[in-house]
């Protein structure tokens, strides 16, 4: 995979925490660092290395989401590692096997009860996150973990996914002085940021279609990040009318087998598995829907929440309908509690941060989310649907 680094492609701050950890595996480890260190690649890569030297050993690489999950299962599969189970932390907490090894990825969006569970269920547990990137309700805090599982901790500092001038949008949504103090490993010099203004919905969506699909490239993917289910429907809706696909939907294709409510979800399934046979190369992933085995060889699009995005990075990432009047996160749920009153940045804050190089964020209103309005070094431009050819190509 593009984004993920493979052993011998690691950096001496990554190889010199794997080595710290395996010189001292009788505490708790845990892998720290901003967005885009290279958390998920370290504890991937210790998992590889412990399970060369202990052949004998049980090890559980738990993921909060299943699109991480899948990541890894092709990941380590292309390491021809071998007996390592992959699954969601829900899953092994419920099946409650005793094991060897745990890598907890993510450790920042699980509860400090389903944190201390899995500490009891195994002899070694190393595990990778950051809380500035915490974006559910019930998660743990930083003093919560350190308090139940007293990890020793180890900060990565060189940000390997992000360009200094991506780290200072993300920082401009959620300031971090963690962020702007890291040291940028990126160094591409062709990185783009737009926000881009449309005449209405329609024009937003179809443009994000059609620009994701012509920039995607194999190990190269593009990714449209949209923060719920009801967006996700809208968008689906309209490539089904682009690629005139809507003669071949029928209810079955919705869940409950129903197509009446207008807020009614696909199957996702049924309809990655109606565009793989039409050759277009958008799936949705997440909810254990898609995965990422076709990235190597085909220009791939895939349809995110920004919540299944979490430690995912793509080549080319576009954010749409970031209005001025957008709920991020419902209004009820960030008055439930004061610790969610910035869920709505965190989650923003997610979504830019899946960026390697381009990343393009639009609306339709009169002025742009307030999140995004006032961004620093990022292009500002109103779409023209009529413009030539060689001028889009300036254009973008």
């Amino acid at each position: 995979m593009a984004w993920w680094i493979k052993k011998s492609n690691l950096s001496e701050e990554q190889n010199q925490t794997i080595r710290s950890i395996k010189n001292n595996l009788n505490h708790v480890h845990w892998v720290c660092g901003v967005a885009g260190t290279g958390k998920t690649t370290v504890l991937a890569a210790l998992t590889q290395e412990l399970r060369n030297d202990y052949p004998d050993a049980t090890f559980h690489y738990l993921t909060y989401t299943h699109a991480l999950k899948d990541l890894a299962i092709s990941s380590f599969k292309e390491e021809n590692v071998t007996g390592v189970h992959f699954l969601t932390h829900t899953k092994f907490l419920h099946d409650k096997s005793s094991t060897d090894f745990v890598f907890l990825d993510e450790v920042q969006d699980i509860s400090v009860d389903d944190l201390n569970t899995i500490k009891g269920l195994t002899k070694h547990l190393i595990i990778a996150g950051d809380c500035a990137q915490t974006i559910y309700e019930q998660s743990a805090t930083e003093p919560e973990i350190k308090k139940s599982v007293e990890p020793v901790q180890h900060m990565l500092i060189i940000i390997h996914r992000l360009t200094e001038f991506l780290a200072k949008i993300a920082s401009s949504i959620l300031p971090s002085k963690e962020l702007l103090g890291a040291k940028p490993g990126n160094s591409l010099a062709n990185t783009t940021a737009r926000l881009i203004k449309f005449e209405n919905a329609i024009q937003e969506c179809i443009w994000t279609i059609e620009e994701s699909l012509s920039r995607a490239r194999p190990n190269k993917p593009s990714c449209i990040l949209l923060t719920h289910h009801v967006c996700i429907t809208f968008f689906i809706k309209n490539a089904l009318k682009n690629f005139d696909l809507e003669k071949v939907i029928d209810s079955s294709h919705y869940e409950n087998n129903s197509k009446e409510s207008p807020n009614q979800k696909f199957n996702y399934g049924l309809i990655n598995n109606l565009f793989e046979r039409h050759n277009i190369n958008i799936r949705y992933l997440g909810n254990n829907h898609g995965d990422l085995s076709e990235v190597p060889n085909k220009p791939m699009v895939y349809l995110m929440t920004y919540h299944s995005s979490k430690g995912l990075d793509f080549e080319n990432v576009f954010i749409p309908q970031l209005n001025s009047n957008k709920q991020i996160v419902y209004k009820d749920v960030l008055s439930k509690k004061p610790e969610n009153s910035d869920l709505d940045k965190r989650l923003l804050f997610v979504a830019v941060t899946r960026s390697r190089s381009n990343l393009f964020m639009t609306y339709c209103t009169n002025e742009p989310h307030p999140l995004v309005a006032t961004l620093p070094n990022i292009s500002q431009t109103k779409y023209e649907p009529n413009q030539k050819d060689d001028e889009n190509e300036d254009f973008f």
